[in-house]
């Protein structure tokens, strides 16, 4: 399921000394042949299982303001209830879909790009919708406003390491995309081993309220909590409408300089 230190280390390359890593983990040929080769039947968990979402201890590591040292306990329902439609990106074989729905989710949905997984998800999983699509292209999948809430468990990771020179660009795509699909004051949630000094500023949207958003630190990985801002009047998602009550100095910088 790798490990914070390990990607903390593989971080510090890529960014002190221009390394890219090339494992192949975002794109559609890697994935299918992975999983055809386990018959698409073993189960894949990406940083945490996932019940050790359901109810957890944190620290705030948020980037973007100041933060204590004390920890406190929460539940992924906090932030996304069980009554708003949940999709999960980047299913997989993990059993993160049906588990939410065995928790007591009404509505829970699955997207893929591997058909593989999506075929097995929708044999296995009958009661979660699974889908076939691209995190990068969510537009061509989802209405917008589709989703109370979106959790991510390995799909940015998997584009942030592999993406070659492409990799910002990707992540912000998947970023706004998921802006798109929420619902206002809806939750994206990014299960990731990536330090939030390296992929905090890759997932910033004009749409996040960034004053309710926050990273955590977990037993063995990162929490990325981005919450989506009120629509103003006549914005679109896409034209990168500025929160309600958050100021210019509440943007994140670029993520060109990195």
């Amino acid at each position: 399921m790798g490990s914070v230190r390990g990607r903390a280390l593989l971080d510090l390359v890529r960014h002190r000394f221009g390394w890219t890593a090339r494992g192949g983990f975002d794109t559609k040929q890697f994935w299918e042949h992975t999983y055809g080769k386990s018959g698409g039947v073993l189960p894949h968990e990406w940083a945490l299982p996932p019940a050790a979402l359901l109810k957890y201890a944190f620290a705030d590591a948020s980037p973007h303001r100041q933060t204590t040292r004390g920890r406190a306990t929460t539940s992924l329902e906090a932030d996304c209830p069980l009554s708003m439609k949940t999709l999960v990106l980047g299913g997989g074989t993990s059993a993160l879909a049906q588990m939410l729905k065995d928790a007591g989710w009404n509505d829970v949905a699955a997207l893929d790009f591997s058909e593989v997984a999506v075929s097995r998800g929708k044999e296995v999983e009958p009661d979660v919708n699974w889908r076939l699509g691209d995190a990068r292209t969510l537009d061509e999948v989802y209405d917008e406003g589709a989703f109370g809430s979106v959790v991510d468990k390995g799909t940015i990771d998997a584009i942030y390491l592999s993406a070659g020179a492409e990799y910002a660009a990707d992540v912000g795509k998947v970023a706004a995309g998921v802006a798109r699909l929420l619902q206002p004051r809806g939750a994206f949630l990014v299960v990731s081993l990536s330090a939030p000094e390296y992929l905090w500023p890759l997932l910033q949207h004009g749409a996040w309220d960034v004053t309710q958003s926050e990273v955590r630190r977990l037993d063995g990985a990162f929490l990325y909590v981005l919450r989506r801002g009120r629509r103003p009047r006549g914005a679109s998602v896409a034209s990168g409408f500025m929160p309600v009550g958050v100021s210019d100095a509440d943007r994140i910088p670029p993520a060109d300089g990195i």
